[in-house]
């Protein structure tokens, strides 16, 4: 077998695409991203490294495979693992309230324990969304936690799932309280030191770093803004700057089981789960395998001027691989690209589409077609939803990216099948949408109430 990093073979006069050139091409070109790095790890093995276009449009300077990059909010699986070891010092206890390590947390806060904090089901707001404390603005931790404490909770905690970046920055504070030292000094002589990740550091956006990409953000009218990264005060939820070298050296670590016990790692990994019982597909600072998927954990990471991500199959696992993305484009979706490499690589990581069959109870499809309509068009019925996806609609976040808009217009509606999850019941089903094909499941209650949903475009 030729190495993935080798020239493209030519038999006959045809010459082959390389799968991992074609697609981050086809991106940067269908994106206009300006640059990528992008590793490839199988078995354990670097088998490519490389760098596209450019790191300064300004400047034209070229990409170099060991360029930095903010990472965003893969930072958060360094506060989870960061949290861990805290927890194996027994300083962390992760079922005690975040009052317990939290001074003046106010009583809407006295439910959320640490655990939900790092499962993201506290039902904490999205603060990037408040005047003075997004991505790109400069405020204190004071202003920071005095804004926040103040705001009522999406839902109860542990009732539903929602992404925050609060829960995140929220465990900086606590790990500051337990660690008895600031949250980067702590990360850099527990993880960052002991695991050789020199290139690695915080968000500075006033220091001179050789080889920092600069990051850019598009207009919709086609316009390019130079940004100077993330400039708040919280670094937890996401502001470590990092490159490919150290990415792959992180990615050894995690596959090596280095420095958390297997215990530790087995909580890292393990689905949240609700307080009615269902599995959500995210651990601990990472988006875990999907329904029908093969073992899997990543996670992308934006932030202002950057997109990026980590996708990790089969971890621990023959036939494992990794794939590291990294760009200076806000919003790339790199754990996307690192999946759509992975699968061209390896195609047996693919999952499978399910085979439509008869339709056992053609009266709950229809029923469940009309709740899908409402949902997608925001004006669900009361009882359609469970609390599990009727808490977290009504947030900021849902707001500003509708979780079930790929739903909207659904032209054709096909059972495949039907399974029992946690104690509830979920149904595959095939669409024909306004966007294309899709598999989606549906986790209903006992008592009909939809409980979860996923969804799956068909490769394009």
């Amino acid at each position: 077998m030729l190495p993935v990093f080798a020239a493209a073979p030519a038999i006959l006069g045809v010459v082959f695409a390389d799968p991992i050139d074609t697609i981050v091409k086809r991106e940067m070109e269908r994106s206009k991203v300006p640059g990528m790095t992008v590793a490839v790890v199988r078995d354990g093995k670097l088998v490519a490294k490389r760098a596209y276009g450019l790191a300064d449009l300004e400047l034209n300077a070229k990409m170099q495979p060991n360029d930095l990059f903010e990472i965003g909010s893969c930072t958060k699986q360094f506060t989870a693992f960061l949290s861990m070891l805290l927890v194996q010092d027994g300083k962390l206890d992760l079922d005690a309230p975040v009052s317990t390590y939290i001074e003046g947390a106010p009583e809407a806060w006295k439910a959320i324990k640490v655990r939900n904090l790092l499962n993201q089901n506290s039902g904490l707001p999205e603060y990037v969304q408040l005047p003075g404390l997004g991505l790109a603005d400069e405020f204190d931790r004071a202003k920071w936690f005095g804004t926040v404490s103040k705001l009522p909770l999406d839902y109860p905690a542990g009732t539903a799932w929602a992404y925050s970046n609060t829960n995140y920055a929220l465990l900086g504070f606590i790990i500051e309280k337990v660690g008895d030292k600031p949250y980067t000094e702590q990360l850099t002589e527990r993880v960052l030191k002991p695991l050789g990740m020199t290139q690695t550091r915080f968000q500075d956006t006033y220091q001179i770093w050789p080889r920092r990409a600069h990051g850019i953000i598009r207009q919709p009218d086609g316009s390019v803004l130079r940004v100077s990264g993330m400039t708040g005060s919280i670094q937890s939820d996401g502001t470590l700057v990092s490159n490919l070298t150290d990415l792959v050296k992180w990615d050894a670590a995690l596959r090596e089981r280095k420095l958390l016990k297997p215990e530790s790692y087995a909580q890292l990994w393990a689905p949240g789960k609700l307080s009615n019982g269902l599995s959500k597909p995210y651990g601990m600072g990472w988006f875990l395998t999907g329904p029908d998927g093969p073992s899997y954990v990543g996670h992308a990471g934006a932030s202002v001027g950057y997109g990026g991500g980590i996708a990790r199959f089969r971890d621990g696992q023959k036939g494992s691989i990794s794939v590291i993305v990294l760009s200076n484009q806000y919003a790339v979706q790199g754990e996307e690209i690192g999946k759509r490499i992975a699968e061209a690589l390896d195609p047996s990581l693919k999952t499978p589409i399910p085979v439509v069959a008869a339709d056992p109870n053609p009266e709950r499809t229809a029923h469940l077609k009309e709740v899908i309509a409402r949902l997608a068009a925001n004006k669900p019925q009361p009882g359609d939803l469970d609390p599990a996806v009727a808490g977290p609609i009504s947030s900021w976040r849902a707001q500003q990216f509708p979780p079930f808009r790929g739903l909207a217009g659904i032209k054709e509606m096909a059972f495949a099948r039907e399974d029992r999850v946690d104690g509830f019941t979920r149904l595959a089903y095939r669409l024909k949408t306004e966007r294309g094909g899709t598999t989606a499941y549906f986790t209903l209650t006992p008592d009909g109430k939809l409980a979860a949903v996923q969804t799956r475009p068909d490769p394009q």
